[in-house]
């Protein structure tokens, strides 16, 4: 049986004084602690780190300060890659921000979302590009770099995501830059032969992972050849359930070895983790944290979330990670085949609403008794 890689799944989770956040009912309007928070999401790194896992995703997103103080994922990518020597880093997801000519906003979106994509420049993909070698110069290889372009329903915007992507690799592959000419890009060749850029310590670029915020994008996904994150049992892309969810997985893998690419597709799996010593008291953290969730969830409690993979309080419900140890290895083992997984994401902060200490614990039960049953 082949063993399995495992990470953290991290949106820098915002700190606040008196430790309850502003969806909890018990909030008294502690101001947030960001210095401390810092310290806080640090420890976490080192733990994992210390521990031997596999990887940290990264998670965040502009303004969204409520639960993740994360707005530049590949900048802190870069410190974490800094700061560690063996752990990999994922950045999951960097969202590029992109506009069509006239393209308005879906109704969904949320108001942080709604002021950066109406008031930020552009990204463009060779300063993107620029500092993805740096990350992966700096971690000598560790780096994995996932995107995503909020293209859900609009094949017309993944098209456009997709070019971002390909004018990345062109300017990672060859020597001089020879132009591009695209449906939404165009660039010339570089002027003179010493103009560059920056290259990857990988070559020729890091793995790409992406994840998959529409059904329709599982097809496309797979006859590309990219390795795709979802979210067990996420409403994200899917609001019919899990058994439609599998049915895309399969259509992924079917449409890879369709285009004839090398390997096995495999995915990227981040569920909602929470783990106790006893089945009473997984329980009663698990009540309390579900309780918060939907809170937060709600929209004038907390900030909700749209994020590619980000798990509602009714499908966790359904699908997730929380029990004792032998629960959870039980868990895994029917993800492994089900969605012919190789790696899971543990978002162990789930909403941002579980406590610090059980934070820690989970990830040092993890450590002791779940993760060494793959190996």
């Amino acid at each position: 049986m082949t063993t399995m890689d495992f990470g953290l799944f991290d949106t820098w989770n915002a700190l606040y004084a008196g430790d309850k956040v502003p969806w909890d009912p018990a909030y008294s309007g502690g101001e947030m602690l960001e210095s401390e928070a810092y310290d806080k999401n640090f420890e976490q790194v080192d733990l994992v780190e210390s521990a031997g896992w596999d990887y940290i995703w990264l998670g965040g997103g502009h303004f969204s300060t409520q639960a993740s103080m994360d707005p530049q994922v590949l900048m802190l990518s870069a410190i974490i890659a800094a700061r560690t020597k063996n752990i990999r880093i994922g950045s999951s997801i960097h969202r590029p921000l992109m506009k069509m000519a006239k393209e308005e906003l879906s109704e969904r979106a949320l108001p942080h979302e709604r002021y950066a994509f109406d008031n930020l420049m552009l990204d463009d993909p060779f300063q993107t590009a620029e500092q993805i070698s740096i990350i992966d110069q700096v971690s000598k290889g560790r780096f994995y770099y996932g995107a995503g372009a909020r293209s859900r329903g609009s094949e017309e915007r993944r098209d456009y995501f997709y070019e971002f992507l390909e004018v990345m690799k062109q300017l990672w592959t060859e020597d001089t830059f020879s132009g591009f000419e695209g449906k939404y890009y165009n660039y010339p060749a570089f002027y003179e032969p010493y103009l560059s850029i920056p290259k990857p310590y990988q070559k020729p670029y890091p793995q790409m992972v992406l994840p998959v915020d529409s059904s329709e994008s599982f097809i496309p996904m797979g006859t590309l050849g990219y390795k795709i994150a979802i979210g067990a049992g996420s409403s994200t892309h899917n609001l019919r359930g899990t058994t439609i969810q599998l049915q895309d997985v399969a259509s992924y893998r079917k449409a890879w070895y369709d285009a004839g690419h090398e390997g096995e597709p495999t995915t990227v799996v981040r569920i909602p983790t929470l783990l106790a010593d006893t089945k009473e008291e997984a329980e009663r953290l698990s009540d309390d944290l579900m309780d918060l969730a939907k809170r937060y969830f709600n929209g004038r409690i907390g900030i909700g979330s749209t994020d590619a993979g980000s798990a509602s309080p009714e499908t966790t419900a359904e699908v997730n990670l929380f029990g004792t140890a032998e629960d959870v290895v039980d868990k895994i083992e029917v993800l492994r085949e089900q969605y012919a997984t190789d790696e899971i994401m543990f978002e162990v902060n789930w909403t941002s609403s579980v406590p610090r200490d059980v934070v820690m614990k989970t990830i040092r039960i993890l450590t002791d008794k779940v993760i060494p049953k793959f190996k």
